[in-house]
């Protein structure tokens, strides 16, 4: 019998219902895949532009749970650290997770695991709560990010290039999940009456 009980499921669960080794380890590999796709896709944007990297990041954590999720990008962050390139703009390696973008990618498991654990509780059912899930884990990847940074560059100029020109990009992803992710359940349950 599965140890999720049914309100402890997350998106993930109610759409792809079984249990085992093997489908979670798809939907971890899955999720690696989709933080290396999103991560390459930059839309230009004034002053820096973005990628859909953190996107793919909340989605996971969202969707997956706290374990899935974060072994999803552990895993990411593993396999660029190794040496194949999925990491934004096609960089890899060792230097790039130590360099001065280096937090930035070290917050994403934690922040999957963290956003997994809110899914389980039931925050991604409204679009409040959902925001709410949102806000915490852009200022934890942002603050994160900008704190290691800041011992590159110093504290302001990590703020003012590793925070401020990436709140309106991470705006408009947190909508797109603060939607999807409540339609989505809606849908769910929708389909299963």
């Amino acid at each position: 019998m599965n140890s999720i009980t049914l309100s402890h499921k997350t998106i993930v669960d109610a759409v792809i219902p079984g249990e085992g080794v093997a489908r979670d380890t798809m939907l971890v590999v899955g999720g690696t895949a989709l933080t290396a796709i999103c991560a390459q896709v930059t839309i230009p944007w004034q002053p820096v532009p973005f990628t859909l990297q953190t996107l793919s990041v909340m989605l996971c954590g969202l969707a997956l749970g706290p374990k899935r999720g974060a072994l999803s990008q552990l895993l990411y962050v593993g396999i660029g650290a190794a040496g194949i390139p999925v990491f934004a703009q096609g960089k890899y390696g060792v230097n790039v997770l130590f360099g001065a973008s280096g937090g930035y990618l070290l917050s994403f498991a934690i922040v999957a695991g963290i956003l997994g654990l809110l899914a389980q509780r039931g925050w991604t059912k409204s679009i409040w709560k959902t925001a709410a899930a949102m806000a915490i884990a852009d200022t934890f990847v942002l603050g994160f990010g900008a704190l290691w940074l800041s011992a590159y560059i110093g504290g302001q100029a990590a703020f003012n290039s590793g925070v401020a020109p990436f709140i309106v990009p991470e705006v408009m992803k947190a909508v797109i999940v603060i939607l999807a992710l409540p339609l989505a359940w809606t849908l769910t349950k929708r389909s299963s009456q």
